[in-house]
């Protein structure tokens, strides 16, 4: 971890983004202290019990379509579950901020359970068509794209401010964590059980969450204003605008995700299986790597809390320069593992950061829509990964593609930083000329 104490250190600034008078850092406890507040422990609980269904529902939802369809089965079902994002994103941060954000939570979490029921049954009758898969893709991740911006614009009332990131972290850590679990506990139910119980499972997971999240306090929505939806949208959109480090930050995550994840999504597999000639148990051990990557840098997190969360969050992209380029240039296993494991640490925090950052920086009244259009950026990129990356593989072998994915993505971490410097001298020398020319009082 020494390395990623050296990425994340935060001695390119001396103020710290926490300045701001409701972000007043308070001595950090640990993440684990949280969980002594009522309503973040039910709440740590309810999206832990979802990401155990998650975890199973990844393993039905993709071999169903590997089943129906082949390859261009599980690609069709990737892009249903990435493209929602794109349409729903703006919305869904848009209701964060004029609605109870708990009652978002708990519908989204009510109709994503709805939705598997059918599913389920359809499969154990073995009447599970690709168009059936497809659409329950694309309307889970439609209703997440409610969810997670609710989610993120309540948390700060959950923890406090200054507790944002700590908080952060350890909800990354334990889903993936779960994640991992939840893929072994797949593999042992479908000893006894068939692989559409698992859509099931996931449903009833749903609805538990969604009873924890009840229990929460309510809390009142922000102070709604009259105006049309889009001067709205327009709204969250200056305040992200307002804070030129954190602008920049989001820019950059659409961009490398869109680089790392179409080079991950396809080109792993096919790594894997046609370089290290390793079957889906190899595929497996890599997924458990990047997994392991992204739990020890959410523990990193949760223990050190970051001051300029926003320029971190954009140097960690350069964790991918080593990950991509041992998996470029992997000849065992045992090297590809340790460079998902890197990827994951890189991803991992970046994205704990940039969340971070957003909740200790954007005022409560627009919170909503700026989670909301990050939660675009970032699912959205998975989707433009897909379309613009990953047929790159149709062409090349994944050796010399991983290896340009290892110098693009660190530069755009590496630019962004530079950007986000350079725009916020120029802010703070704008404040200083305005400063002198004030009339003194």
């Amino acid at each position: 971890m020494d390395g990623l104490e050296a990425v994340l250190a935060d001695a390119l600034t001396a103020e710290p983004e926490e300045s701001l008078p409701h972000a007043r850092r308070e001595p950090s406890r640990g993440a684990l202290h949280l969980l002594r507040r009522r309503d973040f422990r039910l709440t740590y609980a309810a999206i832990a019990t979802s990401e155990l269904g998650f975890a199973f529902q990844y393993i039905a939802l993709m071999w169903f379509a590997l089943e129906v369809a082949g390859p261009a089965g599980v690609l069709v079902v990737r892009l249903a579950d990435s493209v929602p994002a794109l349409l729903f994103g703006l919305h869904g941060g848009l209701l964060a901020d004029r609605l109870e954000r708990r009652r978002t939570m708990i519908a989204a979490d009510l109709f994503r359970g709805a939705v598997l029921i059918p599913v389920a049954i359809a499969g154990l009758a073995g009447d599970l068509p690709l168009w059936g898969l497809v659409l329950a893709a694309f309307l889970l991740t439609a209703a997440t794209s409610y969810f997670d911006p609710a989610y993120g614009a309540l948390l700060p009332a959950l923890v406090g401010r200054a507790h944002v990131q700590e908080a952060n972290a350890l909800v990354r850590a334990s889903a993936d964590a779960i994640n991992v679990g939840g893929w072994a506990l797949a593999a042992g139910l479908l000893l006894v059980m068939p692989l559409s119980a698992l859509f099931a499972v996931n449903a009833a997971t749903f609805f538990v969450s969604a009873a924890l999240i009840a229990r929460i306090h309510p809390r009142p929505a922000p102070s709604a204003v009259e105006a049309t939806a889009w001067a709205q949208i327009k709204e969250g959109m200056q305040g992200l605008a307002r804070l030129p480090v954190l602008a920049v930050a989001v820019a950059a995550l659409g961009l490398a995700v869109t680089i790392e994840s179409g080079t991950w999504m396809v080109g792993v597999p096919e790594l894997v299986r046609s370089e290290l000639a390793h079957g889906a148990g190899g595929f497996s051990l890599v997924m458990v790597g990047y997994a392991a990557g992204s739990i020890a840098g959410g523990i990193y997190l949760a223990r050190r809390p970051v001051r300029r969360k926003a320029y971190a969050s954009l140097l960690a992209w350069t964790l991918y320069l080593p990950a991509y380029l041992l998996m470029g240039l992997a000849g065992t296993l045992a090297v590809a593992i340790l460079g998902a494991l890197c990827a994951g640490v890189g991803q991992g925090s970046s994205i704990v950061l940039l969340n971070s950052a957003a909740q200790e920086q954007v005022p409560d009244r627009v919170l909503g829509r700026v989670m909301g259009l990050i939660g675009l950026v970032h699912r959205g990129a998975h989707a433009t990964g897909l379309i613009f990356v990953s047929p790159l593989f149709a062409f090349f072998s994944p050796r010399p593609i991983f290896v340009a994915a290892a110098l693009a993505g660190p530069l755009v971490g590496i630019g962004g930083a530079a950007s986000a410097l350079v725009l916020s001298r120029r802010e703070a020398g704008a404040r200083g000329r305005g400063a002198s020319r004030s009339p003194r009082s």
